[in-house]
This record gives structure tokens, sequence and C-alpha cells, in this order.
């Protein structure tokens, strides 16, 4: 799935007043990977890599709406694949461990041909065939299996198989999104049945198609361990094996101080033990923003939300993003696009201008007596709720922030901290708010998913109150661009009239941080990357 909530509310975590520094030079920006990159030849055969997270995925199926949402896409990672590999500005090549050759041969209707890698199997030893993608699709299309469907599958009208070893797939409409579509995540076994795919993998592994399987699971001890796949066709990867150790921040920061892991994740209350360690930071794939409910109340006018953003210090929330994560952090600029990525334009974040909100306000009937105090109409404040997880996330200080910035020009917000467990539930999907802010999670090919941040109104994910034809318009034509460079112009033009809506206002890129052993290669912290785990592993010494 493309567009997730991010953790909720994660992508803003780190409320810790002390923040690492990391031993990178000052930069203004991170980069969209920070793998330490080394040739193969530069990497040492055999190793353990130990790698914290901080919880068991709820089920392994990692196209389940349970899975996920969880740690396990990142858990099975290394054991799985897909006939496209994403490059660090989420630009796409054809891997040719899955698939020789991935070409579309009609543009009406949308039909893309994939020839498989005949090497490829399963786990067991089983070919990886057409028939698992006919499964897949069809698993994925069906409303009984508790898939996590993004809107392109939905779109794929038929799979047609050219032998055991080579399909056709045929979409009812042009999709940039495509790629997401092309490849089964499962195997055959696993989506033939609903009760294969809804419980058949709460508590074991998917077969793996990848250079590493999942050989222990061991709950008691916290321990998720990976080993090389004796069946794997491809470069035979560097590592011995893979141990995934789960446990809360401040137990990995210790054991990572301990030389007990060679990586940990950077949280709100690890910070200070971490402080010393050598860390990796790129850009995240995870955005903060601010969101209003343009359903009912004032905000029902695009003057008033106007208003809203330009009275909002995006800069400020940057900086205090920057700070808490001891990185630097970029402006989110676009609804879309992350910096960095594949056909993003930099453009100005929406820049602070608190005369022109205060027009805007006084032209939507909203005024102040002499200047000051709360703005009114008809003897009424204009006063706006904001309800925010009471969790360690940096929700909380950004609403208060977003708070203050809108006093100046006479609004007044309530924040309400709420429990973080039912803050989804109880406030956002309802739309029991004026604002809102928590963090957005996006991968690539995902145009389709956000979309349904704006439109149609009954979207599961859009929280606006409110949908327009001009801003699903501009959504289609991007969507529909197969060009590379045609899809960026059609971008930016959503981008612009997202502004112009007023409904979600981007505010920052949250960094990802991860303290990692100096000695590890090819493995760390990417915005969109995927990661070759064929070479992860050690630096080579002298005597290697």
């Amino acid at each position: 799935m493309g567009v997730l909530l991010a953790g909720c509310f994660g992508g803003d975590e780190g409320g810790g007043d002390a923040a690492p520094q990391s031993k990178k030079p000052a930069a203004t920006s991170l980069p969209m990977a920070d793998v330490h990159p080394a040739e193969p030849s530069d990497v040492r055969d055999g190793g353990t890599l130990r790698i914290g997270i901080g919880s068991f995925p709820a089920t392994f199926n990692p196209v389940h709406t349970a899975g996920v949402a969880s740690t396990a896409p990142q858990i099975l990672a290394p054991t799985l694949g897909r006939a496209v590999r994403v490059e660090e500005d989420g630009s796409w090549a054809v891997d040719p461990d899955y698939a020789t050759d991935v070409e579309i041969t009609s543009r009406d209707p949308l039909t893309v041909r994939v020839d498989l890698n005949r090497k490829a199997v399963w786990q067991g030893g089983t070919s990886i065939t057409s028939a698992d993608m006919v499964s897949f699709v069809a698993a994925m299309q069906d409303d009984d299996y508790a898939a996590a469907t993004p809107p392109v599958i939905d779109l794929v009208d038929e799979v047609r198989p050219d032998g055991r070893f080579a399909y056709e797939v045929v979409f009812e409409e042009p999709t940039a999104d495509w790629p997401a579509a092309i490849y089964p995540a499962l195997p055959k076994a696993y989506t033939k049945s609903v009760t294969s795919f809804n419980r058949g993998l709460t508590a074991k592994a998917p077969s793996s198609n990848g250079p590493y399987l999942v050989s222990a699971i061991e709950r008691r001890t916290g321990t998720i361990t990976l080993e090389r796949n004796p069946r794997w066709w491809g470069s035979a990867p560097k590592l011995d094996s893979i141990v995934w150790r789960i446990g809360d921040e401040d137990v990995l920061a210790a054991a990572h101080v301990a030389g007990e892991l060679e990586s940990a994740p950077i949280g709100p209350a690890n910070r200070a033990t971490l402080a010393d360690s050598d860390l990796r930071a790129s850009r995240g794939s995870e955005w903060s923003h601010l969101t209003i409910n343009a359903g009912t109340g004032p905000l029902a006018d695009a003057d008033v939300r106007r208003a809203v953003l330009l009275a909002v210090d995006t800069g400020r929330i940057v900086s205090d993003t920057s700070k808490r994560y001891g990185v630097p952090a970029d402006a989110m600029d676009s609804v879309v696009l992350l910096p960095g990525q594949q056909g993003h334009r930099r453009s100005a974040a929406v820049a602070r201008d608190v005369d022109r909100a205060q027009r805007l306000l006084a032209r939507a009937g909203w005024k102040r007596k002499g200047g000051k105090g709360p703005v009114l109409r008809k003897g009424r404040p204009l006063a706006l709720t904001l309800p925010v997880p009471d969790t360690r996330s940096g929700a909380v200080d950004r609403a208060e922030s977003i708070a203050e910035d809108l006093a100046e020009v006479g609004i007044r917000v309530k924040v309400t901290k709420v429990p973080g467990a039912s803050f989804f539930d109880r406030f956002v999907i309802p739309l029991k708010f004026d604002l809102t802010t928590f963090a957005w999670s996006v991968e690539p090919f995902d145009l389709g998913d956000v979309k349904r941040l704006f439109t149609p109104i009954d979207s599961p994910l859009n929280f606006t109150g409110k949908s327009s034809k001009a801003i699903g318009r501009s959504f289609d034509r991007a969507i529909a661009q197969l060009a590379d460079d045609k899809r960026a112009a059609a971008i930016r033009e959503i981008d612009k009239v997202a502004r112009a809506q007023a409904t979600i206002m981007p505010l920052a890129v949250v960094p990802e941080v991860l303290a990692v052993d100096p000695d590890v290669r090819n493995y760390g912290p990417t915005a969109l990357q995927d990661i070759d785990w064929t070479v992860a592993g050690f630096a080579a010494g002298k005597d290697d």
C-alpha cells in the first residue's frame, strides 16, 4: 500500500530535549539514502547483522491489512523480491533476479508483459509462475480477503498467462502506478483461499523468494532469525544471517551500546544513550502536515482556510523537526513527492504572511477590534479545536506551535491531548476536529493512494471534509501519464490545486535516523530505495 498513517502518529517521534549530534558535516538537507555503499568485493563473506526493531508484526502476511501497517514488510524485506527494484530517487529498474523483461506492449488498454526469470523459485522449490500472479490479483480484488489493496490493483482487468513463465497484466485504464501491480507478493498456496490468506501467516513467515528466509520466530526472546536461502538463484548474499531483535527503544539502545546490536532506531527514549553512536540519517518517507476539516463551520470558507495556512510558520516547524532529530530536515513542499524524488521540483513552501492572513479573515467577516485580541464575527470569536495524540511524538509540540501562530492573527485554538489508541477512531475518522496534525508515510507508485487523501468525499483516507472536481481531475491527469516528464508536470498542477483548496498543508519531511555500527556496509536508512540484501554486510578487512 502506498500511503499509510505513519505509525498512526509516527514520523514525529522524538519529543525528548536531548538530541544526538550527527557526526556528519553540516548540510542543508539529508540524502535520500545513507547506506555507506561499498562494492561487493569490499564486503566480507559471513557474519550476522543484528538489527533492533520496535514490535512483532501483527501478522507475517506483508499485504494483509494488519501486516502492511506493522513491521512485517521491514522484517521480511530480505526474504521477498519483485520484478522491479526501486532506486534512491524513487525511480525503478527491472530486477533480473525476478524478471528477464518488463515491457508495456499496449497503451490502449494499458498492457504490461512480464517475462519471469525461470530460475526463480519459492522457498520450497516451486517455480514462481503466472499461476501465482493470477491467484494473487484475484485475492487482492476479493472483498473477503483482508488485503491492503492499493487502488492500482483494483484497476487490473485481467492477467493473461502466456505459458508458465510469462503473463500480461491488462489495466482498465492507464495508470502510472502500474509497476506496483505486476508481480505476486505471495505464492498461490497463500492466496487460493480466504483462510490461508487471512489467518495462515499469523505465526509463520510466508514462503521466501529472496536471498534469505525466516528460520526462527521466537516470541519469548523477542527475536526473528533469517538465514541464507539455500535455493536462492542470484548472487550469493554476504551475510550468514540477519537477526531482528524486538524491544523498547531504551532496551535496543542499551543493546547497541553494549555491542549486542549492529543497528538500533533513534527515538525519544534512547537519544541520550545513543548520542555518541555512529549515526546514519536520510530523508524519511514520512511527512508531517496540518489537515483542516473544511466540511462545516468557519473553515468551510476558503478564505479562512487560506488565512490559517498563511499564519502557520512552516519554517519554525521544520527547524523544530531538525532539532528534535539532531539532523537537518526539509520542508515538505508537495502533497505528492518528497524532495529528491524523481519528478520533484523544489518550490517555496507556503510563506508566512500575517498581514495577508488578517486581510483574508476580514474579507470573510472576521475582524479584530482595535487590531488586538480575537477576531470576531457577529460578536463571536473564531475558536478552533485541535486534538492531538498524547504520545511521545512531536505532534504535541507541533500542535502547540500552530496554536501560537494562529493566536497572532486572532484565531483561538484549543489543543486537546487525547489517548493515542483512540485518536483516529474517536476524532480523525469521524471528523471531530477543526484542525489536526500527524504524519503520512509514502512509497513509490502511490499516486492513486495520495488521491484518496483528497477525493472522493467518502474516501477512508480523506479527513478534509471536502472533495472537489478540480482536485479529482488533476490527480486523474497525473495518474494517466505514463511518461515521467509529463507526469511530473501534472503533479505540479496537483500541488497548485491542493494549495488553492487549502485543506492539507505539508509541513516537514521527517528524517530517518539509525545508530549503525561503522563497519556495516550497504545498509542504513532510506526514504524510498530498496536495500540490496545480497551486498549488505561488514567491511572487508585487510586479510579478507
